[in-house]
């Protein structure tokens, strides 16, 4: 591409006061009255009629050069869908990275596009829509240019097909129009962003290019909605009620150990129906509802052990809430949120609840109400429960709007009542973002509860500057003593905690490695009375190579004050006083792409006046499409001065993908930690026999060593059953 070309679309890239006539990166869409038949190929006569876009450029390895293999894209929509067709050029289409088949799997791993969507044209938020060189989909919602790996448990409804041959790689993609929102209008003009990953070269390709001064991070042009390209004419499409109903029916049956449960539960088959509903109240406000909500195809939890005196944390994984949760984010993500969905409806049944999210004018949007109860009897039983003294009221308001071109204001309600037991939490953020990935943020929440010593208050302000080569924050929390809102989640109390980080990250055009990433951080916390609790202090260096291997080196420099005594297990107690530690550590990974890929990492130094040594191993071969092996194991060696101060941790898991195809695969997870004991295994099989519906097999079992020595697994030892439970689940989509 032209220097001067590619400096213009840059420049022009992203900004609403250009004209499509003078943008590089703007495409018209063709109206077409015949849809294309989507099967990869792109030999309909109406796809000739339309000039391809190749105007593709690279933004890594080499920023702003022209691309290693050529790409080009035709845009074309009809009143209910939006059409893509994708020719993806290779001159070695033998070595195109092509296995994975679960959707919503790891396409990271394969040659894969994206399409980025922004529909209100707000620069902010955005659809993304991802396929692999198979046509294997995963999509994501991209809320005010944030991403986190929960922003991907989105499930829209699209298709793409695709073919691998001579020439490289060919995609066709149909995006309804039913799974947007966008604003009234008879001509809209959206934004849009398209990437493609050339796996094997980690070559990543951007239409239009977002600068690596936005962030060199795997998501961050994808989330940088700021600097989309425009996709102009758009005119007379079909605006329907988008109504979406999902029933389900499900049976099981399980069986428990009678030792560990109070219950018989040898018995006949159970069943259990419920229903989600989707209704677009306007184009841009979508309501959801749920009765008798059931998670039996969740996948199961990656088994943790706790080292800490700390609260261990669990991501979300259900649908329900993951769909748009990015609205209701506030607080510190992980350590202490306001709201935090795994609150409801883990130990009961979700009986029924509604959920309403969207923008109302310059207002973005999110109301849950769910009620909560027992988890016994028919569905008839359960509603019956319902707003009864049993049931626990679960709510949620959050409400946000956007001031300037990069800042954003908000606030949030939460709400958790039951009979004369109730916990509100009321908070409000400011975020302004500045630069090219610089911001500002401020967050404020306070408790109030029928026990007055369960109020209290919890805040932070930060300063986050960053381009592509230099970082450097700076934060200070404060947590308070007796702060515990009842539907969030709260790492530690009782703190005041300084927060400085600095990092540099040079790029190498010569020699065996890409990037360096030279990292330090200093925390410091003290209690709410001002006395110092602890403090942390960390210099750390990332060797980056272009074939996606990695090195790291650390060094950590600690401090703990216990002014009381914690069990880090039931038998060993580590008593009050004055810690120092220093730790060394390294970790190696490999490019998770290849057909063998593995990782390691090793540390080493003090810990509670004793010391401690942790390591892990990590391996995958990727035999097939149809076939992909996982395996890891971690053990903590732990020797303190205490009575039974000396013990091993250990974890291992194996996972395993099988995929008969795109419609057709299953996973399972089998799990050992010699703490519990316990082996367990978790696996899920899913049959996609319509678009957005399934049906779900689940096997869950657990058993425990019997042998209670020093051996960390024994075969020989005998395994007593746990649990054994079977779940069969269908589910049908039907839009009316």
């Amino acid at each position: 591409m032209n220097r001067t070309a590619l400096l213009l679309g840059i420049l022009v890239a992203g900004s609403p006061l250009v004209s499509s006539a003078q943008d590089p990166f703007s495409i018209e869409a063709t109206f077409t009255e015949q849809a294309p038949r989507l099967d990869g190929h792109l030999d309909d006569a109406f796809w000739a009629t339309i000039d391809p876009v190749d105007n593709f450029v690279q933004r890594w390895p080499e920023e702003g050069a022209d691309p290693t293999e050529r790409s080009w894209v035709k845009i074309a929509y009809d009143r209910d869908n939006l059409y893509f067709a994708f020719q993806f050029f290779d001159k070695n289409p033998e070595l195109i990275r092509a296995k994975n088949m679960e959707r919503g799997g790891r396409n990271d791993r394969d040659d894969h596009a994206y399409i980025g969507i922004d529909t209100f044209l707000d620069g902010r938020n955005a659809y993304l829509f991802e396929m692999n060189a198979l046509g294997t989909q995963d999509d994501a919602l991209i809320a005010d240019e944030h991403m986190t790996l929960d922003s991907y448990s989105w499930d829209a409804v699209f298709e793409s097909e695709t073919v691998i041959d001579e020439k490289g790689w060919s995609m066709e993609v149909r995006i309804p129009f039913r799974q947007l929102r966008f604003p009234d209008g008879d001509e809209l003009t959206f934004g849009l962003f398209m990437r493609r990953t050339v796996n094997r070269k980690n070559e990543i390709q951007n239409w239009p290019l977002v600068p690596l001064t936005y962030g060199s991070g795997y998501s961050d042009d994808l989330k940088t909605v700021s600097r989309y390209g425009r996709l102009t004419g758009i005119k007379g499409i079909r605006r329907g009620r988008n109504i979406e109903v999902k029933p389900y029916v499900i049976t099981g049956a399980q069986s428990v150990r009678p030792d560990l449960s109070i219950e018989d539960t040898e018995g006949d088959l159970s069943y259990d129906a419920g229903f989600d509903v989707k209704y677009s109240i306007t184009s841009n406000l979508a309501l959801d509802l749920t009765v008798n909500t059931d998670f039996a195809q969740v996948e199961a939890d990656n088994t943790q052990l706790n080292l800490t005196r700390f609260s261990l944390f669990f991501p979300e994984k259900r649908e329900f809430f993951l769909e748009r949760s990015g609205i209701f984010e506030h607080g510190d993500s992980r350590r202490t949120q306001t709201f935090f969905s795994r609150r409801i409806g883990v130990t009961e049944s979700i009986l029924l609840g509604g959920r309403l999210t969207g923008q109302v004018g310059r207002f973005n949007v999110g109301l849950i109400n769910i009620e909560s109860g027992p988890d016994t009897g028919t569905i008839t039983d359960k509603l019956g429960r319902a707003f009864g003294p049993a049931s626990a009221n679960n709510a949620v308001a959050r409400i946000q709007t956007n001031y300037g071109k990069r800042g954003s204001v908000g606030a949030i309600l939460t709400n958790h009542d039951r009979g004369d037991q109730w916990n509100r939490a009321i908070g409000f953020d400011v975020q302004q973002r500045f630069g090219s990935a610089s911001s500002a943020d401020v967050w404020y929440t306070k408790v109030t509860d029928a026990d007055p010593g369960n109020e209290d208050w919890a805040g932070s302000v930060a300063v986050n500057l960053r381009n592509d080569v230099y970082g450097a924050s700076l934060s200070y929390t404060s947590v308070g003593e007796n702060y515990r809102p009842a539907l969030g989640f709260v790492r530690r109390r009782d703190m005041r905690q300084t927060a400085v980080t600095g990092t540099y990250s040079p790029f190498f055009s010569n020699g065996p490695f890409r990037q360096a990433t030279f990292h330090t951080m200093g925390l410091h916390y003290a209690g709410q009375d001002g006395n110092l609790q602890s403090w942390l202090s960390l210099l750390s260096m990332t060797l980056t190579s272009q074939a996606r291997m990695s090195l790291n080196l650390s060094v950590t420099r600690e401090f703990d004050r216990l002014t009381g005594s914690f069990r880090i297990r039931p038998d060993a107690e580590i008593v009050a006083d004055d810690y120092y530690f220093t730790k060394i550590s390294s970790r190696v990974s490999t490019d998770p792409g290849k057909k063998l890929s593995g990782g390691a990492s090793l540390s080493a130094g003090g810990f509670y006046g004793g010391n401690r040594t942790d390591w892990s191993l990590s391996g995958g071969w990727r035999q097939s499409k149809h076939m992909t092996l996982g395996a890891s194991l971690r053990s903590s060696i732990v020797r303190l001065p205490v009575e039974n101060g000396d013990f091993n941790a250990v974890t291992a898991s194996v996972d395993v993908l099988a995929s008969v195809s795109r419609k057709l695969f299953s996973k399972a997870l089998i799990q050992y930690d010699n703490f519990s004991r316990n082996v367990s295994a978790n696996i899920r099989i899913d049959w996609i026999h319509t678009p957005g519906s399934d049906l779900f097999l689940v096997f869950n079992t657990s058993y425990h060593l019997a042998d209670d020595g020093e051996i960390l697994f024994d075969p020989r030892a005998d395994l007593l059953m746990n649990s054994r439970i079977g779940v069969a689940k269908l589910t049908y989509l039907v839009l009316l």
